[in-house]
């Protein structure tokens, strides 16, 4: 497992990166929550398949703590093995 990758208290991984990252697999750096941008660093998110920015990120932690039980244990049963995958193909692990 890469240390690049960083979990959400609920155990959802995401990875920290930079806005040359982003421009590497196409994007643009721009938040996929508010479309602001462009941002220097954005939080790449599997389950979300998504950039956030920091603010949203946060905003979207807050929302995590009312998903259920069982939405939750779904998703990060879809997370295991395919987002190491997901974040090499986007090269940033």
């Amino acid at each position: 497992m890469s240390e690049k990758i960083k979990y959400t208290p609920q155990g959802f991984s995401y990875v920290d990166v930079s806005l040359f990252d982003a421009i590497n697999w196409g994007g643009y750096g721009i938040c996929n929550s508010c479309g602001k941008g462009p941002f220097r660093t954005l939080k790449l998110v599997y389950v979300l398949t998504d950039t956030y920015c920091e603010d949203c990120f946060k905003k979207w932690l807050d929302r995590c703590n009312h998903y259920s039980k069982e939405d939750i244990e779904y998703d990060l049963k879809v997370q295991q093995g395919n987002d190491e995958k997901w974040y090499k193909y986007h090269g940033v692990i």
